[in-house]
């Protein structure tokens, strides 16, 4: 706790130094021809009225969901680096880091820690995800290391239309977790295997696109005599579509599909599968109503996923509808409230629903 009120007491005092000095001249980069600042601001509020008064766990209250700040350079015209960090429950953590060298104009060279390509709604940045959280597919795939950020290289092209794609090897460990010479095998995914991650997309115009995601991850630990290796697998196909319905209002759908296997030592072959479907509606105004803050628009978004994670169990598989409003404030900033239910297939067990309510501040 002190660590970490220290470091905020030092970025306050850095920042609020940066911002009287660069009153007095003009704020030059000491090697980066171009310095780019952005952040987020997620506050939320969360409510389960499945957990009673008399839990050991609060059922309701306010959180930071995500206090971010990033730094974009561009030391060159070919090169360019990333810097994210994250502060929550008062816990700095690094996000990104990350250099990018531009090769034959279309194509790129990363290395760091970023995302790997799978998964697309993961590929989207939090601050333009369609509801509150992502969806149950992205928290699985998380889970189970196949998704979201890691430490490696990639090689692909970005194109504004047509073909693109990247190919990734990584630790396929977490995030910020290293596997450097000398590093201690631990758990199960900190070891001497890789992650070997893919993925297509091609972009018909900026209203529909088609991409594919797959992963092999290899997983366990082999030290000494004791070998419990294996591996989890990834096939995602997924899909955009959007169009504009007229001059103020727009629809968009976006969803996929998931197919792997778990396979450890001495275990059998576990196969998974599921999918999800999100869309929203957007109306936005001609002119911003002065006496509610600046609302510019509003939205409707829902999601339905559904996931079988195979654990061995008859009806185990899990349905999450997802649902609610958002007004804008401004084209980015979004006031949004969605209602969450986790509807389990087995016989006997109850539903669960959650209400989160989210500021969504991009800075």
């Amino acid at each position: 706790m002190y660590k970490a009120t220290r470091w905020w007491m030092v970025c306050t005092v850095v920042l609020l130094g940066f911002g009287s000095w660069s009153q007095a001249q003009e704020v030059k980069p000491s090697i980066a021809k171009l310095w780019e600042l952005s952040g987020l601001l997620q506050i939320q509020y969360v409510y389960n009225p499945d957990l009673q008064d008399t839990s050991r766990f609060t059922n309701q209250g306010f959180f930071v969901r995500r206090g971010r700040l990033q730094v974009r350079s561009k030391l060159t015209d070919f090169f360019e680096a990333t810097f994210q960090i994250e502060v929550r429950d008062n816990s700095p953590r690094l996000k990104d880091a990350e250099g990018k060298m531009r090769l034959f104009q279309k194509y790129h060279l990363r290395f760091g820690q970023f995302k790997v390509p799978v998964w697309r709604e993961e590929l989207r940045s939090d601050r333009d995800v369609m509801l509150v959280e992502r969806s149950a597919i992205a928290d699985y795939l998380l889970l189970l290391n196949l998704s979201a950020r890691q430490i490696g290289v990639e090689f692909g092209r970005l194109a504004p239309s047509g073909l693109q794609f990247a190919l990734n090897l990584s630790n396929g460990s977490g995030e910020g977790i290293r596997e450097g010479a000398g590093a201690a095998k631990s758990g199960q995914f900190t070891n001497n295997g890789k992650m070997l991650a893919g993925r297509l997309n091609y972009v018909w115009s900026k209203h529909f696109e088609l991409g594919c995601s797959a992963a092999f991850n290899q997983i366990g630990n082999k030290i000494g005599l004791q070998d419990n290796t294996g591996h989890i697998s990834l096939l995602a196909p997924d899909f955009f579509w959007g169009a504009p319905l007229n001059a103020s209002n727009s629809l968009e759908f976006e969803g996929g599909a998931i197919w792997g296997e778990r396979k450890a030592l001495g275990q059998s072959t576990a196969k998974y599968s599921g999918f999800d479907l999100t869309g929203r509606i957007v109306n936005m105004w001609k002119n911003p109503n002065a006496n509610l803050g600046g609302i510019e628009g509003c939205e409707f978004a829902a999601g339905f996923s559904w996931l079988d994670n195979n654990t061995g169990i008859s009806d185990d598989e899990l349905a999450y509808i997802r649902v609610g409003p958002a007004v804008y404030l401004g084209k980015k900033i979004r006031l949004q409230c969605n209602g969450e239910w986790i509807i389990p297939s087995a016989a006997g067990q109850e539903s669960i629903f959650i209400l989160r309510s989210q500021a969504n501040i991009p800075l």
